[in-house]
């Protein structure tokens, strides 16, 4: 598959997935038995390279390590192809597998790629159960229906956590998960991963350098 195909064909919504292996080139086949980071990569940087290999060790599991950029965001327009073939750009290093979709959200990513093991964050983690951030969903429980059809999926979250401005690291153990579901979030303990630096704070650096 040509590279103009595989971008264009996920921009234009015609197909809904094109994956880039390297080496390997691309294709339209969805990963299988993954384990995913999902984002905006602008830029991509040492912590989500660190983030996905050691959630990698944590899984215990033979899982093919993935990044995910979706060209949908609940949040944001939609990322333009030129845009998209400079984040995919990024990931040279042989091993590498970039995942473009137009899924915004778990779920859909989940129906995508049954199965699938997500990298997230703590900030992400408080999320996955708050009603709040399930807006577009006429649900009197919209983030339990969510999740339960997740869990039926196949899919789990690998959770990083972080240090708060009291410098306590917070972690699964300190959100609020309702019963039933506490195995769907698997923490990464703090002494394998603790990196604080983002993507904000590289193209901060970099604009002002």
């Amino acid at each position: 598959m040509s590279t103009a195909t595989a971008f264009e064909g996920v921009v234009n919504g015609s197909s809904p997935i094109a994956v880039h292996r390297n080496p390997g080139g691309w294709s339209s086949d969805a990963p299988q038995n993954a384990i995913m980071l999902s984002g905006s990569f602008r830029p991509v940087h040492r912590a989500h390279r660190a983030l996905l290999r050691i959630a990698t060790r944590v899984a215990g599991e033979d899982r093919e390590p993935c990044f995910e950029i979706s060209v949908r965001n609940v949040e944001k327009p939609d990322i333009e192809s030129v845009d998209l073939q400079q984040r995919v750009s990024q990931f040279k290093e042989r091993g590498d597998t970039v995942v473009i979709t137009r899924a915004a959200t778990f779920l859909e990513k989940a129906r995508l790629m049954p199965g699938t093991t997500f990298v997230i964050g703590f900030d992400t983690a408080i999320r996955l159960f708050d009603d709040r951030f399930y807006n577009d969903v006429e649900s009197p429980h919209p983030s339990i229906d969510a999740m339960s059809e997740l869990r039926d999926l196949g899919s789990r979250f690998i959770v990083g956590g972080r240090h708060d401005a009291d410098g306590v690291f917070r972690t699964v153990g300190d959100i609020d998960i309702p019963s039933g579901f506490e195995s769907l979030l698997v923490p990464i303990p703090e002494n394998l991963f603790s990196d604080p630096i983002s993507s904000t704070q590289i193209r901060e650096s970099q604009n002002s350098g």
